[in-house]
């Protein structure tokens, strides 16, 4: 039990460290005006433990599927990033998805505001 407990929090951190990275790269490396103000609001594990799911998102993007496509085109390079700063770890691939969480929760809390403003 005791080494489920460090399996998970040694999980966790990775993530954690990864998503820290990619934002990272993400503001330094990308020049692509559309990817510009784009955040990683999580990352899943899928596949188990094979693949991260790295979530998205932009306020008001017009395009979110060309990001995710651009993205994507970009996981390699982002991979690679990852294994030079993170060198003793296996890596999990990328692969870039739209948070539409995000886009739902502003929906209902404009919905909840109209219905304030009734009388």
């Amino acid at each position: 039990m005791m080494s489920d407990r460090r399996n998970h929090t040694g999980k966790a951190r990775l993530y954690a460290d990864m998503q820290r990275l990619l934002a990272t790269l993400m503001q330094r490396e990308i020049a692509d005006p559309r990817l510009t103000g784009l955040s990683i609001t999580r990352l899943e594990a899928v596949h188990g433990g094979q693949q991260v799911r790295v979530l998205v998102h932009k306020p008001d993007e017009a395009e979110p599927a060309a990001c995710v496509v651009q993205l994507n085109r970009l996981a390699a390079h982002f991979s690679h990033q990852l294994r030079h700063a993170m060198p003793r770890r296996r890596l999990p691939g990328l692969k870039f998805y739209w948070d539409e969480s995000i886009d739902g929760a502003a929906d209902v809390t404009s919905l909840l505001a109209s219905l304030e403003q009734k009388p």
